[in-house]
């Protein structure tokens, strides 16, 4: 073989392999898959690899083949610049149109509103549901040392500090990462005066808490809130049961048995936040209490009083006594209107 002959078949070859290539590369950006005419709502989380987002198209049926996906990114360059959001994507799309909708930022905001009073599991529940995350992960997130190191004060568990307010989220953000601002928005509410009045009281942040939490769940009148405080406050004083029949109901709901009916068998249950049975506070906050109940729980009302219950008058207000007798007869007396 001659040396022009060499070259030739060098060149050829050549052209060949380029127009191979060429082709390929053509081939996999322009791939299309027909999966009908309705558009697909996809969530890239924050930090998602190529191949979990790959696997996510995969799933909804956006791409046929994960591998001509992951090499179109490839070759297109875009492997680190596929973009967390809420996408919804129309039909027909080819790799490469694909790779053009996933690398323009496209963050979706969610406004959620925290109500005062909520438990973790029903935090979660809202969270889970408006922000597309796992609400399992969430829930094992609740007693993450990181993130209990976030708040400090010698919280054991995050029931309590996640702070009810209004809060702007981006769909897409990590179940740590909201949680982190949850606990952060906590801290800033944390006024240095409530420390400072919670240490003078010889409490705990914790304990502060965790009372504001039994208000916030007792009562739904705001000019009761520091009485009822105040009683708490009288009894864990006198070392008397606190007898706090939302302890109860966190308990039962924790144990997956709360069917919304309290029955005198509950009082009678070996559980730490049953405080019928056992002694001070319960082991957590039972909710997330708002600054209201913080307040009163701080700043308790001197009262005489070391019982209450409930008048079922629809009005939300309570009949307060200073002794057992006086209570157990206004007991039987409201008590009765709810029969």
């Amino acid at each position: 073989m001659t040396l022009r002959s060499k070259l030739l078949t060098v060149a050829g070859i050549t052209i060949t392999l380029v127009f191979t290539a060429w082709v390929s590369t053509y081939l996999i950006l322009n791939n299309t898959y027909n999966r009908g005419d309705n558009h697909v709502r996809i969530v890239i989380p924050q930090g998602a690899a190529l191949d979990q987002i790959a696997d996510s198209l995969f799933a909804h049926g956006v791409i046929y083949n994960k591998t001509s996906f992951k090499m179109a990114a490839w070759l297109s360059g875009k492997t680190r610049q596929l973009f967390p959001g809420t996408y919804y994507l129309p039909p027909h799309l080819t790799n490469k149109a694909l790779l053009r909708q996933l690398t323009t930022v496209h963050l979706q905001e969610v406004t959620i509103t925290i109500p005062e009073g909520l438990r973790s599991d029903e935090i979660i529940s809202i969270l889970s549901k408006n922000l597309d995350l796992d609400s399992i992960k969430l829930s094992e997130l609740m007693s993450d040392f990181s993130l209990l190191a976030i708040v400090d004060h010698g919280f054991v568990h995050l029931e309590g500090t996640l702070f009810p307010d209004t809060y702007r989220f981006v769909k897409g953000e990590s179940a740590r990462g909201i949680l982190e601002r949850l606990l952060r928005h906590f801290n800033s509410r944390l006024l240095p005066e409530w420390q400072a009045r919670a240490a003078e009281m010889g409490m705990t942040i914790p304990e502060i808490i965790t009372v504001a939490s039994l208000v916030e769940k007792e009562t739904a009148n705001p000019s009761e809130r520091a009485l009822i405080s105040g009683v708490y406050h009288n009894r864990l004083k006198k070392r008397m049961l606190l007898n706090c029949d939302p302890t109860l109901i966190y308990a039962l709901v924790q144990m997956g048995e709360w069917d919304g009916n309290l029955k005198l068998e509950h009082k009678e249950m070996r559980n730490p936040y049953n405080t019928y049975r056992y002694r001070g506070l319960p082991p957590t906050p039972i909710a997330n209490p708002g600054a209201a109940s913080i307040e009163a729980a701080l700043y308790p009302e001197e009262t005489p009083y070391l019982y209450f219950v409930g008048m079922n008058d629809g009005s939300g207000r309570h009949a307060f006594s200073t002794t057992l007798r006086e209570h157990i007869n206004k007991v039987n007396r409201y008590q009765r209107r709810g029969r």
